[in-house]
């Protein structure tokens, strides 16, 4: 059995990102919940949970390039959710949570960890760490599939060389043939800062059901303590995030199929952040990193950056479509075709998410 134990921490002091911190009991550190390991065993013991806490987040500030003090001063913390447990193994999902109100969005990773002599070693998501790590963790933490998926991930990630043009296989995060709004162009996951990696979308006027959808198969994640923030990894080594749900799914590690449910928009944020008007803030990852939008093929459209952060465009065949214009999700379809529908364009009245005012 999987253990959904969540653990809830306080800023810590940087570390390499392969961290090693002796388990200590933190006194203003909650006691967990008790629980059961995925081997049915009983969870790790509170003063276990506590260094694992410490590792994961000085791992995460590492990552980061972040201090304790700079998120304090910014109110915003390390958040640790331990999924699963098995033996000496800990595998779950980590964010160092945006300040409320602020133009930023959570940034997260999975994580792995195995107590060794007492102490904790951890590998983030996307670090050479995270990859051995999991290839030798028990099938009890991780089963053989998923330890496949993150293999082929891996594996089918573009170089270097190509992928800024490397086609995506991936669907717009609704329902295919529905149009939704560009609310936000091409922007940063927090904002302005590149890459320019996400792009704001939301049905309007009518249209579509608000339903947010996977863009391609793989294993979804719940990387948030309170939702709103699903997190899937791709077979074919992208990575899609989908931010500000509600009414989501809280998976872990669930095989999920392109078009299978994952949320509604809204402007809900869990994880802090802001969202001004309801959409759902899709981001594209490969490597564990965020990566330009630019020059990428999804649901059938190339994007384009614009002079700014949230300005840019969508293209098909002849056809360019700008902040407010509608386009239409054709799935994994890459070959551009002319006259696609008309798109027409609309005017929110409040911003998206993490857009200046």
């Amino acid at each position: 059995m999987r253990f959904r134990g969540r653990l809830w921490i306080g800023a810590t002091a940087g570390a390499l990102v392969l961290a090693t911190i002796a388990p200590a009991v933190a006194a203003s550190s909650p006691t967990p919940p008790s629980t059961s390991s995925a081997s049915g065993a009983p969870a790790t013991a509170p003063a276990a949970q506590a260094g694992l806490e410490k590792a994961v987040a000085a791992a995460m500030l590492s990552r980061s390039g972040l201090s304790s003090a700079a998120l304090a001063s910014k109110k915003q913390q390390p958040q640790v959710n331990a999924q699963r447990q098995s033996g000496m193994w800990s595998f779950g999902t980590s964010v160092i949570t945006a300040a409320q109100g602020d133009h930023t969005a959570p940034e997260g990773w999975l994580f792995v960890a195995e107590s060794v002599n007492g102490q904790w070693k951890v590998g983030l998501e996307g670090t050479p760490a995270f990859a051995e790590m999991i290839a030798r963790s028990p099938d009890a933490l991780v089963d053989r599939a998923e330890k496949q998926t993150f293999a082929n991930n891996a594996r089918n990630a573009p170089k270097a060389a190509t992928a800024l043009q490397a086609r995506t296989g991936l669907a717009l995060p609704y329902p295919q043939g529905e149009s939704w709004a560009i609310i936000g162009g091409p922007h940063g996951w927090s904002g302005q800062p590149r890459p320019w990696s996400s792009i704001d979308l939301n049905k309007t006027f009518g249209r579509g059901s608000y339903r947010v959808l996977a863009a391609q198969s793989g294993r979804a994640y719940d990387m948030c303590r309170n939702g709103g923030h699903v997190r899937i990894v791709h077979d074919n080594g992208w990575t899609t995030e989908y931010y500000h749900l509600a009414n989501e799914i809280r998976p872990n590690g669930t095989p999920v199929k392109m078009g299978d449910y994952l949320g509604m928009t809204s402007t809900r944020i869990p994880c802090g952040g802001s969202a001004g008007s309801n959409h759902v803030h899709f981001g594209l990852k490969q490597g564990g990193s965020f990566v330009p939008l630019a020059g990428k093929t999804i649901g059938g459209w190339t994007f384009v950056e614009g002079s700014r952060a949230y300005s840019g465009s969508a293209r098909r065949g002849g056809t360019t479509v700008g902040v407010g214009g509608f386009i239409q999700n054709y799935g994994t379809e890459t070959t551009t075709q002319p006259n696609p529908e008309p798109s027409p364009t609309v005017s929110p009245s409040t911003p998206p998410c993490s857009q200046e005012k």
